[in-house]
């Protein structure tokens, strides 16, 4: 066992990777709304034959609208979120975990992974809220402007409105990252001590690294199988949890058979909605590597 921790993330071949992965879950997502549009269409009476065409034409420019939008939007998120991690860790460290024969992800170290993390999460969180802010603000002057045109006797009502809606930007822009650092550190904690414990039980993480200099390791191959069933057993845990508590209440509200669906269906739904998104999401990893390239990371 190795004790290793990923101080750097190589950028580029990181963005086009996660926003060429997150483009084909958009073109699948276009093809299934497709689908479920072509199902409404075709229940719709001849009548509103215009109204089909309408869905027909947004569902069709939605198979090339949505993954491009897709990528072009995770381009931005994935090259920020490299480029602030790569930033931070000298401050904060990087993910530390151990390794099994540079091959088996056995355990992440909590406190360092979930702080990390979490401090990126809040970073983003703050730079969106200030390009968001000011779309706010011009959003709000305009209904100011347009209300005071209307009744020039709310002017002063108005003029109120906008001054509490500004103080209340400035309070989202250093609140949200704020709540945002809080919530994640929160979350991926749970999920790192989830799979620590159930890792050793279930399967680990299983990747194939490639050493390209000193220190510097290109991830070739994530195992789809693993990966989707730890991920799976952590969603349906994490369900477990959830439904035992809607159970709980259920009882009480005197509905125990209700509150017994919920924490079954719940349970199961995530361990297959979890199993299927990672798993496939590894898939597209292994096909993409070897044509635009792996991610590669800093190991020391």
């Amino acid at each position: 066992m190795q004790l290793k921790e990923i101080k750097s993330v190589r950028v580029v071949p990181y963005t086009i990777m996660n926003s060429s992965i997150r483009a084909i879950w958009g073109f699948i997502a276009a093809i299934l709304f497709l689908i479920f549009a072509g199902g409404i269409s075709s229940v719709l009476p001849a009548e509103l034959g215009a109204l089909k065409g309408i869905i027909t034409g947004i569902s069709v420019a939605g198979l090339v609208v949505l993954p491009v939008g897709v990528f072009l939007v995770s381009i931005v998120e994935s090259f920020l979120r490299a480029f602030i991690y790569n930033g931070l860790t000298p401050r904060l460290g990087g993910i530390k975990l151990s390794l099994i024969d540079m091959e088996q992800v056995e355990s992440f170290d909590v406190v360092s992974t979930s702080l990390i993390l979490s401090a990126v999460a809040a970073l983003l969180s703050f730079i969106y809220q200030l390009l968001v802010a000011p779309l706010q603000w011009v959003f709000l002057n305009a209904i100011v402007n347009i209300a005071n045109t209307l009744d020039p006797s709310a002017m002063s009502s108005m003029a109120a409105l906008g001054s509490a809606t500004a103080l209340g930007t400035i309070l989202n822009i250093i609140l949200a990252p704020i709540m945002t650092f809080i919530a994640s550190f929160i979350v991926i904690a749970v999920v790192i001590l989830l799979y620590n414990f159930l890792a050793s039980k279930i399967t680990t993480i299983k990747v194939k690294l490639t050493e390209i200099s000193d220190g510097l390791v290109s991830i070739d191959r994530i195992e789809a199988i693993p990966l989707g069933l730890i991920t799976g057993s952590i969603a349906a845990f994490i369900g477990l949890i959830v439904g035992i508590v809607i159970l709980i209440f259920s009882a009480i509200g005197g509905d125990f058979t209700a509150g017994l669906i919920a924490l079954v269906v719940l349970t199961v739904a995530l361990f297959i909605y979890s199993f299927i998104v990672y798993a496939v999401t590894a898939l597209f990893y292994n096909v993409l590597a070897p044509r635009i390239g792996a991610v590669q990371i800093r190991l020391e």
